[in-house]
């Protein structure tokens, strides 16, 4: 299935190259291309349809197929498929519905279906849904269960919108993607050139956290009666005055104790005190045929003892030694080799399979370094059934797209994986193929 998959990908690569090379006309001039997808702050490009749409309704959505030829799964990630998988199959769509003007409902069902070198498979339907009300273009609210304004791909998750077949590990582990937050949140355009985001939303439950993946384990919203009994603040600001550039600085500050009672070490019994803080920035500079990022993230942890005793509670008695302090980093480039091939004109017709305005060929190279304990308590380590992931990992992923037009990405990269870390808690790392097709409608 793997190999079909893939020869299926590679035809029609070929195939639509053909196609393209084809269609050339007599222009003297190039047509700047339209995009015909907008993003709503916040939002990514499908999940924006309705606040532009011409209807009071809207259906939009994005797909994936992935596969990557990992051999092992890495030490102490068995229980997060997600990080993990050989095969992934995501789908997606979005309903919106405009109440009126002002008063805008979003929506997503999504459903995944993964499977890793063990023979473990894993099903799962997440759902999303909010409310904008759209008050005035420096203050409108979103309510419900939405995406949360930190990082980059949180909020540019569709796979056309970044180069890899996988989200980068600094924005999977050390920034946990995608997140959604349950809470109430305000957005809106302060000048020509910041906008902002700042919201409450419910805490983190500490009892589900993995060493090796920070906060992510966590991140899951909660409907039961306890699921409001801790908060949360996210913020982020942008700015926007420099031609091309994007800067941007977001930040996350919450209670992981989930106000769940503990027995100490010393047998006596009190609720779990630990607030997680998470802070990113991003430059993204976007040219026509360049694009160039660079990402840092620095997460922070306080009550590291008393997430170990919770962990204990709902982990088999094994207890996980989370890090004070991490960080992680990336710089990307990309180019887009069509361009190598000097000016050219289109046809103004366009077919099924490409829009010739819109054909891209961009290659890129992206290194990213993560460190998921750059301090911790060495002390929690010399308890019984102590458990702790340690990536201490430089990442070199090079990769190529091929995208027939603005929906359709068919990627491929390879990763250069390498972990500082040693001893027995140091993850195992190794190179890795990445194959993969991704879609917006």
């Amino acid at each position: 299935m793997k190999k079909i998959l893939f020869l299926l990908g590679l035809a029609l690569s070929l195939f639509t190259s053909t196609v393209y090379a084809q269609e050339t006309s007599q222009e003297n001039e190039e047509v700047e291309p339209e995009t015909k997808f907008k993003q709503q702050p916040g939002l990514a490009k499908a999940a924006s349809k309705i606040f532009y749409s011409e209807k009071p309704w809207s259906i939009s959505g994005f797909g994936e197929i992935s596969y990557v030829n990992r051999n092992d799964i890495p030490l102490g990630m068995e229980d997060d498929i997600e990080l993990s998988y050989n095969n992934l199959y995501r789908f997606s769509t979005f309903f919106g519905y405009r109440f009126t003007d002002k008063i805008i409902w979003n929506s997503e069902v999504m459903i995944e279906y993964l499977q890793d070198p063990a023979g473990n498979s894993h099903f799962e339907l997440i759902l999303e849904a909010f409310l904008d009300f759209s008050i005035h273009k420096s203050f409108n609210v979103r309510a419900g269960l939405y995406p949360m304004n930190i990082g980059y791909i949180n909020n540019n998750d569709e796979p056309v919108m970044f180069g890899s077949v996988n989200r980068s590990d600094v924005e999977r582990i050390i920034v946990p993607s995608t997140w959604m937050g349950m809470g109430v949140s305000a957005y809106g355009i302060i000048s020509p050139s910041f906008n902002y985001a700042t919201g409450v939303t419910q805490g983190l439950d500490g009892s589900h956290f993995l060493s090796g993946s920070f906060i992510r384990q966590g991140r899951e919203p909660r409907f039961d009666s306890e699921a409001f009994s801790t908060y949360a603040y996210n913020g982020q600001i942008n700015y926007v005055g420099l031609k091309n550039w994007t800067l941007s600085a977001s930040m996350y500050v919450g209670q992981a104790g989930n106000n769940q009672t503990i027995q100490t070490s010393s047998g006596d019994f009190k609720t779990a005190d630990a607030v997680a803080q998470l802070y990113t920035a991003y430059a993204r500079y976007t040219q026509k045929n360049w694009e160039f990022m660079a990402l840092a993230s620095h997460g922070y942890m306080s009550g590291t003892d008393d997430l170990f005793e919770l962990t204990k509670m709902g982990n088999g008695g094994v207890g996980q030694v989370m890090a004070n302090q991490n960080v992680g980093y990336l710089v990307e480039g990309s180019y887009d080799l069509l361009s190598l091939f000097g000016k050219r004109s289109f046809l103004r017709k366009k077919n099924v399979i490409i829009d010739p305005h819109h054909v891209k060929i961009p290659f890129f190279v992206r290194y990213e370094y993560i460190n998921t304990h750059k301090d911790y308590n060495k002390n929690l380590l010399a308890e019984n059934n102590a458990n702790m992931v340690h990536f201490n990992s430089d990442i070199i992923t090079v990769g190529l797209n091929f995208k027939p037009r603005e929906e359709i990405a068919f990627k491929i990269d390879y990763q250069f994986r390498n972990n500082r870390a040693t001893g027995p808690y140091a993850a195992k790392e190794d190179n890795l193929l990445e194959l993969g097709i991704g879609f917006i409608f």
